[in-house]
């Protein structure tokens, strides 16, 4: 019976999401670009706050982080800080990005890097590769959750393999119809649908574990080991310069700042999203997770932490897992869909150029033809070990790989030095590193983690070689990405008048 509802609630939801897609797709201007991955650049504020907390924190805010807690206990608190910290930068360096991409018609992450490095051609295919490197371990993470809850909830009749295929096929249909408007408007839907039933779980939870004070006092005496910081220092370290210069670098964060309608709606989003990761994410995963600890309660054998939140409703209120099942496809496909549309928007403006000269229609049609590979190809991941790993650590590759881009993004932002062979090696060498000790090629000393050393390398090659080689890009690019810009951020337009004439 209990199957039965949940696979009638899937069907319903699915119906309400290709509903809006169509009509999204009744809306787009199909052969435009812009249209098609930024929305017209149209997005308002309940928009922009639905589309960055629905596409940021999704599969991993519901299933990863109440899981990681329940694992790491206070140790992944930090989490909170670093991860709040994030959207602020959005209201730093954010109204820029967008005053470039309005000026320029910037649609990727390569666009504006490739334009500012001189119209270079090798950085800009380095950055759509980049782009597509960082999004597919994140989406490989939406398809794996919800496979994963889908499994655990209906005690194993949906298999994990059959949980991959069903998700594939659904949001393979639901982005190739609907394109990012309809990303957006689901968003808002399905952002504020997970973050309700996170927060109801939160409260569930509480009771369950006997209330506010009885279920701390449990969950300390069952696991005391989780309530005391472990002094990991070289790991806060590392989560600190992923979840706060990581998250607006992953490429469909980044579009984010494209598509919003003025920079004020750009930072009052930012700002509210900031409440949301801090409350929503941080907090309820943290009472979620650490109670779970003392109550009468344990993970089957063979179930990561990730089922966590599934594990939960099963043993305490199966009945729920219709609602549950609809929350966790929510939070999965409002994040897979903008990863896919980002993916392709990179495949589309940053390498396709390169091999063949298109026409928009013919454009947006390979980017069909992309979109069915890219959702393949996570098939396959998702169905090999690599694919089953705990979720956290797929998310920290992903947006690891996205440090690569930030030297270069504040060259073109800020600094008058910063030069085309500058860019391109320490975007290449850090990708490099960080992969290699990610895949245990390279040996990692210990002290932080693989993203933070592929950081250390690209600052190295960025000012290294920029001070060295007295080449900064042309003057007029300069002039049109920094000077010009001044007058629109007045708080920093002397110093902005300053740097560039000590440069």
């Amino acid at each position: 019976m209990i199957t039965a509802l949940t696979l009638l609630g899937i069907a319903l939801y699915l119906a309400l999401m290709f509903y809006i897609a169509y009509r999204a797709y009744q809306t787009n201007k199909h052969d435009d670009p812009e249209d098609w991955f930024l929305m017209g650049r149209g997005a308002n504020t309940m928009m922009l706050v639905g589309t960055m907390f629905a596409t940021w924190f999704s599969t991993f805010a519901f299933l990863g982080g109440p899981g990681f807690f329940y694992k790491s206990g206070v140790n992944w608190l930090l989490f909170g800080f670093f991860n709040a910290m994030g959207p602020i930068l959005v209201m730093v360096i954010g109204p820029r990005i967008w005053a470039l991409g309005k000026k320029f018609d910037f649609i990727t992450p390569g666009d504006l890097l490739a334009a500012y490095y001189n119209s270079s051609r090798r950085v800009r295919i380095l950055t759509g590769l980049i782009c597509i490197a960082v999004l597919f371990p994140y989406s490989a993470i939406q398809i794996t959750g919800i496979a994963t809850a889908l499994n655990s909830i209906s005690g194993g009749l949906i298999t994990f393999n059959v949980g991959v295929l069903l998700i594939a096929v659904c949001v393979g249909v639901y982005s190739f119809v609907g394109g990012s408007r309809a990303v957006v408007w689901t968003d808002v839907i399905q952002g504020f649908a997970f973050a309700a039933l996170l927060v109801g779980t939160m409260l569930l939870v509480i009771r369950w574990s006997g209330g506010w004070n009885q279920g701390w006092a449990a969950a300390t005496e069952a696991r005391p080991e989780l309530f005391a910081f472990d002094g990991g220092a070289g790991r806060y370290i590392t989560v600190m310069t992923l979840f706060t210069f990581g998250w607006i670098l992953t490429p469909h964060l980044w579009q984010r700042l494209y598509m919003a309608d003025s920079p004020q709606t750009l930072v009052k989003g930012a700002a509210i999203t900031s409440f949301l990761a801090l409350f929503v994410v941080t907090f309820t995963g943290a009472v979620i997770g650490m109670m779970a600890l003392g109550m009468d309660f344990a993970l089957p054998e063979g179930i990561t932490s990730d089922a966590l939140v599934p594990e939960l409703y099963a043993q305490f209120l199966p009945a729920m897992g219709a609602i549950l099942v609809i929350a966790v496809f929510a939070a999965g496909m409002s994040t897979l869909d903008s990863q896919l549309i980002s993916a392709t928007s990179s495949f589309i403006q940053d390498l396709l150029p390169n091999v063949a000269k298109v026409d928009n229609h013919q454009a947006m049609r390979l980017a069909r033809v992309f979109e069915v590979v890219f959702v393949l190809a996570l098939v396959i991941f998702a169905f090999s070990p690599s694919g089953r790993q705990l979720i956290a650590p797929l998310a920290s590759i992903g947006v690891g790989m996205a440090l690569t881009l930030l030297l270069p993004l504040l060259g073109a932002l800020f600094w008058a030095r910063a030069s085309e062979p500058a860019v391109f090696w320490a975007m290449l060498l850090s990708w490099g590193v960080m992969i290699a000790m990610q895949f245990k090629v390279l040996p990692n000393p210990g002290i932080v983690g693989p993203p933070l050393w592929g950081l250390l390398v690209s600052a190295i090659a960025f000012f290294g070689i920029s001070l060295l080689r007295d080449n900064p890009v042309e003057a007029e690019r300069r002039k049109a990405f920094q000077d010009d810009m001044a007058p629109h951020f007045p708080e920093t337009a002397q110093a902005q008048a300053a740097h560039t004439a000590n440069a």
